[in-house]
């Protein structure tokens, strides 16, 4: 019995000192990508909180001390980090320069700042920024699009609005990063990106993924009534205005592309959620919306899956303006759009 206490308290203490290490390197890596912005300071930075680490544990008469007092250290940095807000005045890339405002009187949206630009290739394009009105008793379907880039169950979902004759528009709920400034998984864990709401015309965003950026992207329609459909878009222009006017960090685990618009689906749907019950990785959603039946479906899963594979046709739509419909021919024909719904912008 003895022996087997024994272990047990050493396990224990192997657990306190594992979760020690990973409080001080979360406390390192957030002042490294901090003041990483900073030449030199973000090394200066971390060897000072390394240095201090060090003389506590050699100045302390028991280890057991100089972790107590160590984790004094770490309070501070996690209350100087809580207390850090996105910063004023910061210049971004072209794509996304301008934040969108949008303004609603009677049953008509304006999106004013709306993204429709024209590739050459991932890097070069013709930009182009617009205002455009929505009627949304016109609002018949909402769509999403998944697209995947190579990581396994990791996925970026865009959610895309269908008009009755008007070409969908498209929200992309994406990181907003500096310019110059890489983008990044981790540094996506460290405040280092505001949470951004991108307004697009469909073709802008996913013929970017499909053509150039060379992504699979899945289109799948949802089983949220217009009704339904336009309180979410109502709730995320809302978001998106105080976002602008209140901004706020992207988290690649708490606040990224797919648990935001879940957020916002989860709301209309009149669902509660619990955070645990939540798939961890993105790609997930799509399975679980299949599953679960928010997502339109009549075929086994893989047939189902196959079909909503729109690179091909998108490639083959081009810049015309048949592409809003030629991706959709996968859907139902009730529920398909009419090339000629959409004319050229």
């Amino acid at each position: 019995m003895s022996h087997r206490r024994s272990i047990w308290k050493h396990l224990g203490k192997l657990a306190a000192w594992a979760g020690l290490a990973l409080l001080h390197g979360w406390a390192l890596l957030a002042l490294y990508f901090w003041f990483s912005g900073h030449h030199g300071l973000a090394a200066g930075v971390v060897l000072g909180y390394g240095a201090v680490l060090a003389l506590l544990f050699f100045m302390a008469q028991t280890q057991s001390h100089a972790a107590g007092v160590s984790l004094v250290l770490w309070l501070a940095v996690a209350v100087w980090w809580a207390r850090r807000g996105p910063e004023p005045g910061l210049s971004y890339p072209r794509e996304t320069e301008q934040a969108a405002k949008l303004t609603v009187e009677g049953s008509f949206l304006t999106v004013h700042g709306m993204r429709d630009f024209r590739y050459r290739s991932a890097t070069e394009f013709e930009a182009r920024w617009s205002s455009r009105t929505f009627d949304l008793n016109q609002l018949e379907h909402v769509d999403f699009f998944f697209n995947y880039w190579g990581i396994p169950d990791v996925a970026h979902v865009t959610t895309s609005f269908v008009f009755k004759d008007e070409a969908p528009l498209a929200v992309s709920i994406e990181l907003r990063a500096e310019s110059r400034e890489p983008e990044t998984l981790l540094r996506g864990f460290f405040k280092q990106y505001e949470l951004f709401y991108l307004w697009a015309d469909e073709r802008d965003t996913i013929q970017r993924r499909t053509s150039h950026l060379q992504e699979e992207v899945y289109l799948f329609r949802s089983n949220l009534t217009p009704q339904q459909g336009r309180r979410l878009l109502l709730a995320m222009a809302q978001r998106s205005n105080n976002l602008e006017e209140n901004p706020e960090f992207y988290n690649t685990l708490t606040d990224n592309c797919t648990n935001v618009i879940a957020r916002h689906v989860d709301e209309v749907m009149g669902r509660q959620v619990p955070w645990y019950r939540r798939p961890l990785l993105s790609g997930k959603y799509e399975r679980l919306g299949y599953e679960q039946g928010w997502l339109l479906h009549s075929l086994p899963w893989q047939q189902h899956r196959a079909a909503a594979l729109i690179n091909d046709r998108a490639r083959q739509a081009g810049d015309g303006p048949g592409f809003y419909g030629l991706i959709r021919t996968h859907l139902p024909v009730s529920g398909a759009p009419v090339q000629e719904q959409y004319p050229e912008q």
